[in-house]
């Protein structure tokens, strides 16, 4: 039957032409002929006329929607992880700078990194009495490490250390991404390089010089967080140890949506350029693995590997047995 044929036992009752903007409806009315016992039929044939275009019209629409719908889906992935990508780089340009930074540099050397990753100055608290101290010879030994202040730099891409430098609080903004984040199941946010991390320096100021310089990465392992800092001091920061040049130490994490722990790096200007490589490298590919990294044996290998030939180096850690 041709487009425009009119069935055995009706006659043409004209045609309705129907524009929609996503489509077209062409309805034909067919009239009754003699035969009333035709009619059931010729209701049955106006409905199949009725419904065969608009069923094809919304399988086209439904494919258009798809089809915007995957590249919209593409465009935001290719977003997230550029912009992602992005802040990687910024992070691990200002940890290279941070290393560069030398114990008992001016003050004035160090503010063009402090003002190229906004960095804020914090006042640095006072301790408490020396008569609440239990260890006095702590006491002393503490007070003569006190800084007079230090500024601080971060580098989290969705906000997970940044904070109102002036009040030390995350502003609006932040706390909207930080909710969002928390909200999504880390899993899916891994998938779509949404893994969630953070890097911060410091650099602490006494005396109008360098007193200390440190910088942490924290990152969504597998199955709890894992953190990484080292300290470059001038010395190290208990009388109980003040005779190292290289120590390491752990730590327990306690973040938003989940524990974890970090291992600490901590070397004075004896310390040889082995032990300096060794407390600042980590593994940066923990910070987009889908995955996930799971321990320090895939975040921090090679100062586990130190620990392992310098068992002596090692403080409250016990380290982990690497495959």
């Amino acid at each position: 039957m041709s487009e425009n044929a009119v069935p055995e036992g009706f006659v043409s009752g004209g045609a309705l032409d129907l524009d929609f903007g996503w489509g077209r409806m062409v309805v034909q009315t067919l009239g009754q002929d003699r035969d009333s016992s035709l009619l059931p039929a010729k209701k049955r044939m106006c409905q199949i006329v009725l419904r065969l275009e608009p069923i094809f019209l919304h399988e086209k629409r439904f494919s258009r929607l798809g089809s915007v719908l995957l590249i919209i889906t593409t465009a935001l992935y290719v977003s997230a992880r550029a912009y992602v990508e992005h802040e990687i780089h910024r992070a691990t340009s200002m940890l290279a700078d941070a290393s560069q930074v030398q114990v008992g540099a001016t003050e004035a050397t160090v503010l063009p990194l402090v003002g190229r990753y906004g960095g804020y100055k914090w006042k640095t608290e006072p301790l408490s009495p020396r008569e609440d101290w239990s260890d006095r010879d702590e006491y002393d030994y503490q007070k003569n490490l006190l800084s007079d202040y230090r500024f601080s730099l971060e580098v989290s891409p969705f906000g997970l250390l940044t904070t109102n430098g002036h009040f030390g609080q995350r502003g609006r903004v932040t706390q909207s991404i930080r909710a969002t984040i928390n909200t999504l199941p880390a899993r899916l946010r891994a998938v779509f390089g949404l893994r969630d991390w953070g890097t911060a320096v410091d650099l602490s100021i006494r005396g109008g010089r360098v007193q200390s310089v440190s910088g942490m990465v924290l990152v969504e392992g597998r199955s709890r967080w894992l953190g990484h800092e080292w300290e470059f001091a001038s010395a190290m920061p208990e009388h109980g140890i003040q005779a190292n040049v290289f120590f390491v130490e752990s730590g327990i994490l306690e973040m938003e949506n989940n524990g974890g722990a970090i291992i600490q790096d901590i070397f004075t200007p004896k310390a040889s350029e082995e032990e300096v490589q060794t407390s600042r490298k980590f593994n940066t590919a923990c910070l987009t693995s889908i995955r996930g990294c799971d321990g320090f044996c895939d975040f921090t290998p090679r100062t586990l590997e130190y620990l392992k030939q310098h068992p002596d180096a090692a403080g409250n850690i016990i380290p982990p047995k690497c495959p």
